[in-house]
């Protein structure tokens, strides 16, 4: 696929937009692609960001020579892409269910959950958490979409000083759990966290887990986790779950 943009969006963080008409047209929010980075010798996973007629958008975090390399291809270069790989977020229950939905995101979180408040028919409630302003991403659309936002930073530089966490199990106290439906995506702890505080409120959603991938389609068995009272892979039974079923 063809690289249309790739520029970064804020300290450390880039946005890559490739012309994929195939890919766009069959790509769900809570999908997720794996990049062939040149140099590189396994691929990166990348949750779908953003998809617009032909073109289909990826955030992504430099965090090593691989998200390095990615960081410094062109506009015109070639880029070999595996996907759209993995489960979706179900959207029924915001949907035609009619449920307020809540968004939990930290860090890259932001990506998948992105793509899914651009495909529900309504806005809802955003809560993002990042160690500093500068690395709250994505605000701008969020708010071109109508969403509320509850910011929290680990350095207080905006809205509320410590964890997402607390500010969402805050929204919670006292509300009718059933008029809600939660998606969560971002670090192992911030959404294990989150499930706790989910399963305390009896509140249902989904969750989308993150964990380091070779192949991306179930064969290395390099993701799997513990589901109910056997195992899945993340990247092919996954990477969206039902919480009460992973935690």
């Amino acid at each position: 696929m063809t690289i249309r943009e790739n520029t970064q969006v804020c300290p450390g963080y880039y946005r890559i937009v490739l012309d994929a008409e195939n890919l766009a047209r069959v790509s769900c929010p809570g999908q997720f692609c794996m990049l062939k980075v040149p140099g590189a010798y396994l691929r990166r996973p990348l949750s779908i960001y953003s998809v617009s007629g032909s073109s289909v958008e990826f955030l992504y975090k430099v965090v090593g020579r691989g998200t390095g390399w990615l960081s410094g291809l062109l506009p015109g270069a070639a880029l070999e892409v595996l996907g759209p790989l993995g489960s979706g977020y179900t959207l029924d229950d915001a949907i035609s269910g009619g449920k307020h939905p809540l968004l939990v995101a930290g860090g890259t979180g932001i990506a998948s959950l992105n793509f899914l408040a651009e495909r529900l028919r309504k806005p809802g409630t955003l809560f993002y958490g990042a160690k500093s302003r500068t690395e709250l991403v994505c605000l701008d659309n969020f708010r071109k979409l109508g969403w509320k936002m509850e910011l929290a930073t680990d350095d207080g530089s905006t809205a509320y000083r410590g964890l997402v966490t607390d500010v969402f199990e805050n929204f919670l106290a006292g509300k009718e759990v059933n008029d809600y439906v939660l998606y969560i995506c971002g670090p192992a702890q911030m959404i294990a966290n989150t499930a706790r505080i989910a399963i305390d409120f009896e509140l249902k959603g989904y969750v989308s887990l993150e964990e380091k991938m070779a192949c991306g389609v179930g064969n290395c068995q390099g993701c799997a986790i513990k589901y109910k009272d056997s195992y899945r892979m993340v990247c092919k039974d996954g990477p969206v779950f039902k919480i009460e079923d992973v935690f």
